[in-house]
């Protein structure tokens, strides 16, 4: 009756092990504890599986006759929470106790032992591991394949590959599989290819593999070169009559879904249970890596209707799925779901989500799971690059002015991006910041930061620090190049640009399609057109670098502006018969504007209507400039009436500067601003003293007929003048440099204003507009009026 008693409390602790301490105290109220070691022993386990190491030592201790066993499941319980002295303790204790015995029992000695030594692998305790390794031989235990294996388990984690060749080459049981595996999971770690040939190794000498092996062999298979590999292991496994488990089939299903064998896959779709979340997951994952999107949603689909719960990870693809194919309703639901489920805490769905709304211009939607996730890291930077993609970039420059206020420490990857966006808006002041932060919290060494960096002070207008953060990156990346020659080309340094192509050829990088850009772009602003026709040459003939729209759009920039008109507009018939970029053609009604050829400004206008299939609203408002500077206004009206007709209206200029860390905004003829009397004064002012130096206003860029005097009234108040005075105004007792952004090209009349005023005021004026800076001082300008 005892005895029964006994085994229907190890049993039911075995299910229910939560109610060790029930069991534990009906034992005690009967007296089995003290008569049953084997009772013992199965409470002290269940105590141990809670884990509860309090209750188990304590009744540990109590135990009158400790056996091997009791000694072995504390070890092991310890060494897999991590507990290494406490178990090393107990194993101590073990070992004198077997001196002590004669009947010991030696598999619970190998058990706790080799407790122990996985513990140190996970720990990474590689001296304690080596002392266990040497306690196995003084032990008598150096042949036991199960403690050899936990031996090379523990130096495969601990990176020494040769030990635990050393290992396996010591053991007696190389026929043995799980040893065969244990080694090609440690060759996995550093030498794939090692790995492989080490599994063909194995089956030459006769071992036969199993599930497990085919399963670790399966994570090495991980790029598409390695596809026609991934088909020869599965191979190997049908032969051997291997029939995939759970394991097995989701490691094969994520092995094709890395190597790209999409066809495989879908022979795998049907192999396991639709419910089974990781699988379905894996092969989901498989579809959408390899483009089939669609594929990747009728699985998430059918992972829903057969009652399987997705997690955040499966959720966060199904969503990016949602996004790439343009299904905002599906991703809606998607977003209730999340809600009702609770996915919306993961970071990866929220992050999803507002990349998603970003995607289809719901910003607010975007900002409402942002305000759940706020503190999310990667949820900020989701939220910061929404607002650069969809334009509110004021809004993206105060949320990253909260976060600094608020002592933020962003990681490298957020960093970078809100230097981008710090870029994008020209916010000298917060960029400075974000950079001194990242300097404080040791991202001076992170590539691509600095590159954003470059970019960064480039885009306001410091090129000096631009060149220092160039000047100290001890390892460089194309990138790196590419960004310091943008930052020349767009400054109007072309020559500086070239030299920089050179020089970074001798350190070893190959200029690519966007480096060419860079220069021509230098080359076009400087008006260097004998040199963008060598460069644009040899871009094929020497570089192998085939030319993009971008790059032929440039070379038609550079000669219409150098008033080769008909050359450009061969050049954009030449290619733009054969391809669906406008930008050429763009390109040659821009140059067109500056020479007022109509005739030829109306045939561009033509090719862009064609091929955009809808009206084209710049290349409109540009046509209609160049009839109202040549006096035709009826084409100026039939411009402006094809704009209406197709409800297209042109993009206000936006001017705008940083004071203080603060950004003003400036339209033309602005009444909205406060220091608005000011502004006009020192306009008047100016005014007086540039017709004293013999300015005479352009009126012919004003393209409207009216009088000459409400020209010059129209031209005094352009966004540009504006914003130069209000900085007149707002830093009268300082000289540090004028810094003014727009979001169109500068008129000629404002830029001739800007060169007096600079010798005026004796500032230095620099001003971005929507192609390249302009740096005037003492008179001049950077452009060299071209």
């Amino acid at each position: 009756m005892r005895t029964k008693l006994v085994s229907d409390l190890c049993l039911f602790l075995k299910r229910q092990p939560v109610i060790a301490a029930v069991v534990h105290g009906l034992a005690l109220r009967n007296g089995l504890l003290i008569s049953s070691i084997f009772l013992c022993n199965n409470v002290i386990h269940a105590y141990v599986a809670q884990p509860n190491f309090l209750l188990a030592r304590r009744l540990f201790d109590d135990i009158p006759h400790r056996n091997f066993a009791s000694f072995s499941i504390m070890i092991s319980g310890l060494a897999k929470a991590d507990q290494i002295r406490e178990a090393a303790s107990f194993f101590i204790n073990l070992r004198r106790s077997r001196d002590e015995e004669d009947d010991h029992d030696c598999a619970s000695i190998i058990v706790a032992h080799a407790g122990l030594i996985k513990g140190c692998g996970r720990m990474g305790d590689f001296r304690t591991g080596v002392q266990l390794h040497c306690s196995s031989f003084k032990l008598g235990l150096e042949f036991d394949s199960f403690l050899a294996t936990a031996l090379m388990d523990l130096y495969r984690k601990c990176g020494e590959i040769e030990e635990c060749k050393k290992v396996f080459d010591g053991s007696p049981h190389r026929r043995d599989s799980v040893i065969w595996t244990t080694l090609i999971s440690a060759y996995l770690k550093n030498s794939k290819g090692e790995a492989f040939a080490l599994f063909n190794k194995m089956v030459a000498v006769g071992v036969w593999p199993t599930g497990l092996t085919f399963s670790t062999m399966a994570k090495s298979l991980d790029e598409p070169c390695k596809l026609s590999q991934a088909k020869q292991l599965h191979v190997w496994m049908t032969k051997m009559g291997i029939i995939p488990d759970e394991i097995l089939a989701l490691g094969l299903v994520t092995m094709y879904g890395k190597c790209g064998g999409v066809d495989e896959l879908a022979r795998l779709s049907g192999l396991g249970d639709p419910g089974d979340i990781l699988l379905s997951t894996s092969l989901m994952m498989g579809f959408l890596k390899n483009g089939f999107s669609l594929v990747g949603i009728q699985v998430f689909r059918e992972m829903i209707r057969q009652a399987a719960l997705p997690d955040g990870h499966a959720m966060a693809a199904a969503i990016g799925a949602f996004s790439d194919q343009k299904l905002l309703r599906l991703g809606e639901e998607a977003h209730g779901y999340s809600l009702r489920r609770d996915l919306i805490s993961n970071s990866s769905v929220g992050v999803a989500l507002i990349k998603l709304y970003s995607e289809f211009g719901l910003v607010q939607k975007a900002k409402a799971v942002f305000m759940v996730k706020v503190e999310e890291e990667a949820c900020f930077t989701a939220i910061l690059s929404c607002y650069m993609k969809n334009g509110i970039l004021e809004e993206a420059l105060g949320m990253l002015k909260h976060r600094i206020n608020g002592g933020w420490r962003p990681d490298a990857v957020t960093a970078t991006v809100a230097v981008t966006a710090c870029a994008a808006l020209a916010a000298t002041s917060a960029g400075e910041q974000v950079h001194s932060l990242t300097i404080k919290l040791g991202y001076c060494d992170y590539l691509s930061l600095e590159n954003s960096l470059i970019t960064m002070y480039g885009k306001c207008g410091d090129l000096a620090s631009a060149e220092e953060i160039f000047g100290s990156i001890e390892s460089t990346d194309d990138i790196s190049w590419n960004s310091m020659i943008d930052c020349y080309a767009h400054h109007g340094f072309g020559r500086e640009a070239i030299v920089l192509f050179y020089k970074m050829q001798v350190e070893g990088f190959k200029p690519d399609d966007y480096t060419f850009l860079g220069v021509l772009t230098g080359c076009s602003h400087a008006g260097l057109v004998e040199e963008a026709r060598e460069f644009f040459k040899k871009m094929k003939a020497v570089y192998q670098v085939e030319p993009k729209a971008e790059h032929w759009a440039c070379m038609v920039d550079l000669l219409g502006r150098a008033g080769r008109l008909e050359e450009a507009f061969g050049l954009a018939a030449t290619v733009g018969e054969g391809s669906s970029s406008p930008l050429m053609w763009q390109a040659l009604l821009g140059a067109c504007s500056i020479h007022g050829d109509i005739k030829l400004g109306s045939l561009a206008m033509e090719k862009l209507t064609e091929m955009k299939r809808e009206k084209y609203v710049d290349g409109l408002v540009v046509l209609s400039n160049i009839s109202a500077a040549v006096g035709a206004w009826e084409g100026k009206a039939a411009a402006l009436a094809a704009m209406r007709q197709h409800g297209l209206r042109k993009d206000p200029a936006i001017s705008w500067v940083e004071i203080n860390g603060r950004i003003y905004a400036f339209s033309p003829n602005d009444q909205s601003h406060p220091e608005l009397f000011c502004i006009y004064w020192k306009l008047e002012e100016l005014r007086g003293r540039l017709e004293e130096m013999g300015y005479v206003a352009e009126t012919q860029v004003v393209h409207h007929d009216t009088s000459r005097e409400e020209r010059e009234v129209s031209l005094l108040r352009h966004s540009e003048k504006l914003a130069l005075a209000f900085v007149l105004v707002a830093t009268a007792e300082s000289k540090r440099p004028i810094k003014i952004m727009q979001n169109l090209r500068c008129c000629v009349d404002c830029h001739t204003v800007m060169k007096l005023v600079s010798k005026i005021e004796g500032r230095l004026i620099i001003f971005r507009d929507s192609k390249r800076f302009h740096t005037f001082e003492d008179g001049n300008c950077s452009c060299g009026d071209y």
